[in-house]
């Protein structure tokens, strides 16, 4: 009787043992699963705050658009005294975002296209006597990249504006992170 006795007893912690192991294994596993579904949450939660960043600046594309196509018919009204010196010294600004934190200053130099106006089909979104000037691209962007993203999405070919001579403007860069605003 005690050999039957040690055998339940055996018998008993065993099932015990792996009833055990097998507990703790399960616990491990649900410690991993909820950890890898936080990091996922985390990701998720950083694209959907992306994508909303992105929505944002292509409304704000839109809306500059709109803007464009509407001072594009109204008259401009460009002193005549000396053109010379008018040319020289009168320059437009077309500014693409805000300054913010993280963001950075670019300046991209705008020119009209050679012969566009001339093309029947021909469409500026902006005033075609503004070209004789010096016209620039003020952007305010995270990167080069989004920024040169930003200027040729808006002036291009297609609306007669060549984009060159891009640089960045590292003087405006600090203020910009500091959130101290536009200089």
């Amino acid at each position: 009787m005690t050999s039957e006795m040690l055998l339940a007893l055996f018998c008993i912690g065993a099932t015990l043992l792996f009833l055990g192991i097998r507990r703790g294994l399960i616990l491990r596993t649900e410690r991993e699963i909820r950890r890898c579904g936080a990091i996922l949450a985390a990701e998720r939660d950083a694209l959907e705050l992306q994508a909303n960043e992105l929505e944002a600046m292509q409304a704000e594309i839109e809306a500059m658009k709109a803007r464009l196509a509407e001072l594009s018919t109204d008259k401009l009204a460009l002193s005549r005294r000396s053109g010379k010196r008018t040319a020289a010294t009168r320059r437009f600004i077309h500014e693409i975002g805000r300054p913010e934190p993280g963001r950075n200053h670019f300046v991209f130099k705008l020119a009209m296209a050679p012969g566009f106006a001339a093309k029947p089909d021909a469409k500026a979104v902006v005033h075609p006597a503004i070209w004789r000037f010096g016209n620039e691209a003020q952007v305010w962007a995270s990167d080069f990249a989004a920024a040169q993203m930003l200027t040729r999405n808006i002036f291009h070919d297609g609306v007669g504006v060549t984009v060159s001579g891009e640089d960045s403007d590292d003087k405006a860069a600090a203020p910009a992170e500091s959130g101290a605003g536009a200089p």
